[in-house]
């Protein structure tokens, strides 16, 4: 971790934040998207539902590594894009 200054570690681990939420997710019962007659409609709203907690992790490796391979401004864009799906996540969550 020494191979990053300290601005882009506190950036990135922000978009860890969602993976504690994780259980509200899965188990919680949120339906932010609606919900459907269609069993694979809803299937596809759970899966879409998900993503809104998966996505903010996933965005976490990808800062890291885009900024570890020499694109430290592209790195911290993502880690921006991230923070804000985090953002976005605790207010559909919370709100």
């Amino acid at each position: 971790m020494r191979q990053f200054p300290w601005w882009m570690l506190a950036l990135a681990f922000l978009n860890l934040w969602p993976a504690v939420a994780c259980p509200l997710f899965l188990f919680g019962g949120l339906h932010p998207f609606g919900t459907s007659t269609s069993a694979w409609l809803n299937g596809l709203l759970y899966v879409l539902t998900n993503l809104l907690w998966v996505a903010p992790v996933l965005v976490f490796f990808l800062s890291l590594d885009l900024y570890r391979r020499g694109w430290e401004w592209q790195g911290a864009c993502v880690a921006t894009v991230g923070l804000l799906l985090t953002v976005a996540m605790g207010f559909w969550v919370f709100g």
